[in-house]
């Protein structure tokens, strides 16, 4: 796909603290919502046409993790967050990037972790042929990302609950791509869930690693009385069958995705499945 005509700048609204992502229960939410932003910001950094990442946040924390993203401090740029929401916090990140003379300026949460440098891509090409757009959710009722590809764009958002409706009340075009990664951002475990059988940035498998004992895998090797499994931090670990005994499973392939919950040693599989198959599986 050829690069944009005019350079991106994409503003992402990181909150971070203890009170990041409260409706993940989960006692490692913070870290994991850090890793959320982190991932976003990095598939941000790799997009073609993308010239700046305005992260938006007053967290210190995400802030030093930020600028280790980019060391030599030519792409990212860190801005305060005002504290009165997160549309203003979209707002103070716009005004940034206008100021620095960006007039095409996408607005996206940080909460995005199986979001690709390809998927964000199409999604800005498509945006940029309209005056102002969004892109839904995955639910369609709320909004992934607002992309404002004119000068004159009114730079007021509308994120939360619903937003979909008031974005294109205020006259942006929806825009319904499949891009799951885009699409996808995360508030509970279900959404968790979800992301992890798309896929996770290093950041988020890392996180997910150290703090939880389920995680997302690729079949490496087949047996007769099991193989190998690559998680996506890069570690091997081993499986048997009896591992996915009660998961409906019986053909595993090599290239398969799966969910691994780990043994107390990080090195085996204790259970493993595929989301949607099996006793318990139910897609919602």
């Amino acid at each position: 796909m050829p690069a944009p005509s005019r350079p991106w700048a994409v503003v992402v609204p990181v909150k971070g603290g203890s009170s990041a992502k409260s409706r993940l229960a989960d006692p490692a939410r913070p870290a994991l919502a850090t890793a959320f932003a982190l991932d976003t910001i990095m598939a941000a950094l790799a997009t073609v046409g993308v010239e700046r990442v305005v992260v938006v946040t007053s967290d210190p924390v995400v802030a030093t993790l930020v600028r280790a993203l980019d060391p030599g401090h030519r792409v990212v740029d860190l801005v305060p967050d005002p504290g009165v929401g997160l549309d203003a916090a979209a707002r103070a990140g716009v005004d940034r990037a206008r100021a620095e003379h960006f007039h095409r300026v996408a607005v996206l949460l940080g909460d995005h972790p199986s979001l690709t440098s390809t998927e964000l891509e199409i999604a800005l090409a498509a945006a940029a042929t309209h005056r102002g757009a969004f892109v839904p959710d995955a639910a369609g009722t709320g909004t992934a990302m607002v992309a404002l590809a004119a000068a004159d764009a009114d730079p007021t958002t509308n994120f939360g609950g619903g937003s979909a409706a008031r974005h294109a009340a205020q006259g942006l075009a929806r825009l319904d791509l499949d891009l799951p990664g885009l699409r996808l951002d995360v508030d509970e475990v279900t959404d968790l869930e979800a992301a992890l059988a798309v896929g996770v940035g290093q950041h988020t498998a890392r996180a997910l690693r150290a703090t939880l004992t389920i995680v997302q895998a690729t079949i490496h090797s087949t047996g007769d009385e099991g193989g190998q499994a690559l998680l996506d931090d890069g570690s091997l670990i081993d499986w048997d069958l009896a591992s996915v005994a009660g998961s409906g499973l019986r053909h595993l392939r090599v290239g398969q995705r799966v969910s691994v919950e780990l043994d107390d040693e990080d090195r085996r599989a204790r259970r493993m499945w595929i989301v949607g198959i099996g006793a318990g599986q139910v897609i919602s």
